[in-house]
């Protein structure tokens, strides 16, 4: 199993990844919480005019599944190290939710 301080080094910038810089209304995702999550939802980065977002998009009602309520958790500078700030709390966020879920089923250091 790959360590999280492996998969956290990892992280590139869109540009670093020799793509475009992004503009205000990209998004990234490391993914949703566990499918039985009691709070289901995605992790989401979004870039706005001034800042890059990380928000948390429930799931909690089936209708929600594109378009739920969304909770803005951090904003960061509008810079490269703002966009790896803001992906590695997203991911940091998604493998707690899983750590989480391992342990109310019983299992420990899942991640």
């Amino acid at each position: 199993m790959t360590s999280g301080m492996v998969i956290l080094a990892e992280i590139r910038t869109e540009t670093e990844q020799g793509r475009p810089a992004p503009t205000p209304g990209w998004e990234w995702s490391p993914g949703c919480t566990p499918i039985k999550d009691r709070s289901p939802g995605k992790w989401i980065v979004r870039r706005s005019v001034d800042s890059f977002d990380v928000i948390f998009r429930s799931y909690l009602t089936p209708e929600a599944r594109e378009g739920g309520p969304e909770y803005p958790i951090h904003s960061f500078n509008p810079t490269d190290p703002g966009e790896l700030g803001a992906r590695e709390m997203a991911i940091k966020l998604r493998n707690e939710s899983f750590r989480q879920e391992a342990e109310r089923n019983g299992h420990s250091n899942i991640i």
